[in-house]
């Protein structure tokens, strides 16, 4: 078979799965089992597939029918123009939170001189891909990533060490604030906030991922409240707290944000397609 059939055909099959943008994870896919960039791909649509590939192939692609998401099956995801390490550790870094990167540059750069002398605390740091992202642009910020789940810390520590961040991001193991000495100049999560009546109708590949980074109570409240209430202790004055939420979330979190901070700037900011995060 050649590559351009297998793709043609596993593109029909993801498509009868119901499974977006068909085309484009057929085709990743197919390039993760030869493991041959988008160019080389492209370049070798004749290119006969050996039939140990061709099993390989077509066991991926039953995965992703089955619901497996498609960054665990190639281990890998894209987030803010870096590479990383996905597992099933951790919650796969999606688009919209490249937007707590960019509030905390932006954040930075308005401290002026001194924008790189500062310290992150990124609770709940998943995959690591925030704190990376943070270290990778701030050549002076200590960025110290928590988590609770030592699988998901040791998928942080293998991202950082592949971006070369040892030392400017630091790995600290418990439970929200529990992890950090002191208070910082930054506290940045992208925490669970979906209730538990919202994850049942999550889509299968989403359910796959880990219920602890997703699900926070009854009314998915649980973490921003403590997250909220704890970072007056630390975050230092003049800091920022930013935060990922669901839209569904926007107007309880600014109450208990304002009731906190009486006084504090309050924002949020739209994501790419226009909904309040």
């Amino acid at each position: 078979m050649r590559l351009r059939e297998a793709w043609a055909r596993s593109r029909r099959q993801l498509e009868r799965a119901s499974i977006p943008d068909a085309d484009i994870e057929a085709q990743v896919l197919l390039r993760n089992t030869l493991g041959i960039d988008r160019a080389t791909f492209h370049a070798s649509l004749d290119r006969e597939l050996s039939d140990e590939d061709a099993e390989a192939f077509e066991r991926s692609v039953q995965r992703r029918i089955e619901g497996e998401p498609l960054s665990y099956i190639t281990g890998h995801r894209e987030f803010y123009g870096l590479d990383f390490v996905v597992t099933p550790d951790v919650l796969v870094p999606r688009q919209e939170t490249e937007l707590l990167v960019e509030a905390v540059l932006e954040y930075a750069r308005s401290r002026g001189g001194d924008e790189d002398a500062i310290s992150i605390a990124d609770i709940g740091t998943g995959s690591g891909c925030v704190a990376v992202a943070l270290g990778a642009h701030m050549s002076n910020a200590t960025v110290y990533a928590t988590d609770v789940s030592e699988g998901a810390l040791c998928v942080a520590g293998e991202n950082v060490r592949r971006h070369g961040l040892d030392g400017r991001v630091r790995l600290r193991h418990g439970d929200l604030f529990e992890a950090l000495d002191g208070p910082v100049d930054v506290v940045v999560s992208n925490p669970p906030y979906l209730s538990e009546e919202e994850a049942v109708d999550l889509p299968l590949d989403v359910q796959r991922e880990p219920r602890v980074a997703l699900v926070a109570g009854s009314d998915g409240m649980d973490v921003l409240l403590r997250l909220i209430v704890g970072a007056r202790e630390y975050v230092k004055p003049g800091g920022l707290l930013a935060l990922e939420i669901d839209p569904r979330r926007v107007e309880a979190v600014e109450r208990l944000a304002r009731g906190t901070f009486p006084g504090g700037e309050i924002g949020v900011i739209k994501a790419h397609a226009g909904l309040e995060r």
